[in-house]
């Protein structure tokens, strides 16, 4: 999956801006909500999972 293709789907689905700029930026610096990492995932195919370490 492109990162156009991954815009156009946040933006369609989760009303995100449709500039892959904005998302390579907060990606760069690290700036990503949390939510916003769900959301993504989400377009990505993946679920996020919270899971104890064994120690």
């Amino acid at each position: 999956m492109t990162m156009t293709e991954v815009v156009d789907y946040l933006s369609d689905e989760y009303g995100w801006s449709a500039s892959v700029p904005n998302l390579s930026g907060k990606l760069r610096r690290g700036s990503l909500r949390y939510g916003e990492t769900v959301e993504l995932a989400d377009a990505l195919g993946y679920d996020i999972i919270w899971k104890n370490r064994e120690r």
